[in-house]
């Protein structure tokens, strides 16, 4: 009788493979403290309150190619060195802001020279004010972005045969720039600021993939982040700064592909039986 060799699908192996995922966030917020320095004020909020953006669902936004970067979203571009290890480079685009009508704690100084409002002005020592529009309004509205490496770990959980659908848990610690978009609005003065690197951070996340067929794969992660902003823009060019650091908590979910540089046999990872 002659030999008869017979082949069976192994884990897929990713090594020199890379991946892709776009989708959506919604992000938590800690209470912070922040500085605000400028002419003719220097003074720090405590503990103020703050939310996302989140944009209502309306699949002329999400669908529309010309505006689907309006929602929060997570892009990551990876590429796996090892098998179930990946390398990855990618772009939170969060949504900040301080949550308006608030009463928060202040101290410091707002000239009553510059500034004409009784209520908002002059030296604060630990004292209350009402957080309102007729003060000011600091969000980053166009991005609270983290600009973000990454290193990947992908575990697989379950795998069906042939492979057509697979469970993996992913995790990820990732290190990266803050690039905030800051709108600071200021006894009626508003400014909408160009982007800027403000400070940096880091986060870790973890979460699980669905892949389907070995190439296309729904993730569905959470992320948890600290950052220090150092030096966010206010009012363009002039010299007038805030400081604050901001603890998030992201949850998110993404669609995303794998892209074999290798050939599809080695890809699938074949384990060779002959009896």
């Amino acid at each position: 009788m002659g030999s008869s060799t017979k082949m069976k699908l192994g884990p897929p192996d990713y090594s020199k493979s890379l991946f892709v995922t776009w989708g959506y966030n919604r992000t938590y917020y800690n209470n912070s403290d922040v500085h605000f320095k400028g002419e003719g004020f220097d003074f720090t909020l405590f503990d103020a309150k703050a939310q996302d953006m989140p944009e209502k669902f309306d699949p002329k936004v999400y669908f529309n190619p010309t505006r689907f970067t309006v929602p929060q979203f997570n892009f990551r571009m990876g590429y796996y060195f090892k098998t179930n290890w990946a390398i990855s480079l990618g772009w939170d685009h969060m949504k900040y802001r301080l949550i308006t009508t608030q009463l928060l704690r202040i101290s410091g100084d707002i000239s009553e020279e510059k500034y004409f409002d009784p209520q908002y002005v002059g030296n604060f020592d630990n004292d209350y004010i009402l957080y309102s529009g007729r003060f000011m309004d600091y969000h980053h509205s166009d991005g609270f972005n983290f600009i973000r490496a990454a290193l990947e770990k992908r575990t697989l959980l379950y795998r069906s045969p042939r492979q057509i659908f697979v469970i993996a848990f992913n995790s990820a610690a990732s290190i990266g720039v803050m690039v905030p978009w800051t709108d600071f609005t200021f006894f009626g003065e508003h400014n909408r600021n160009r982007l800027h690197v403000s400070g940096y951070g880091l986060s870790f996340s973890t979460g699980f993939r669905i892949e389907f067929y070995r190439y296309i794969f729904l993730q569905l992660s959470t992320q948890t982040g600290w950052s220090n902003l150092t030096d966010v823009m206010l009012e363009g060019d002039k010299d007038s700064r805030a400081r604050q650091k901001i603890n998030f908590f992201e949850r998110s979910v993404a669609i995303g592909a794998y892209i074999p540089l290798l050939r599809a046999d080695n890809f699938s990872g074949p384990e060779l039986k002959t009896p």
